[in-house]
């Protein structure tokens, strides 16, 4: 949206006062891997302050990870958005996450 926005569209990024959903991403490698030692340093600089300080360049203005990132100026000021406050233990464990899929898949993706 933020994109849209600074390419002229008359928008307002706005988030629900009940509070809002994010999203980390996430990078790993897979140990025994094919080219192990490369995929190493393909992580090693995404997650640089370099690397996550480019976002603008490329159209995209979110929040980095890394602490010495710059933030983009157009990226959400995320002081001002209440965020859901997720309960990681719960829904973060092995049992609830196969509980959940199983009843998707029985009552939802039929």
């Amino acid at each position: 949206m933020v994109k849209l926005r600074i390419a002229g569209f008359p928008l307002e990024i706005v988030s629900p006062c009940e509070g809002t959903g994010y999203e980390v991403g996430g990078v790993s490698n897979i140990d025994g891997a094919k080219n192990f030692d490369e995929a190493v340093q393909w992580v090693n600089f995404v997650l640089s302050a370099e690397a996550q300080s480019a976002g603008p360049e490329v159209g995209v203005y979110n929040v980095p990870s890394n602490m010495a990132a710059s933030i983009p100026e157009a990226a959400p000021d995320v002081s001002t958005i209440k965020l859901i406050d997720y309960d990681f233990a719960t829904y973060g464990s092995t049992d609830t996450r196969a509980r959940l899929l199983k009843r998707w898949d029985e009552e939802i993706k039929p």
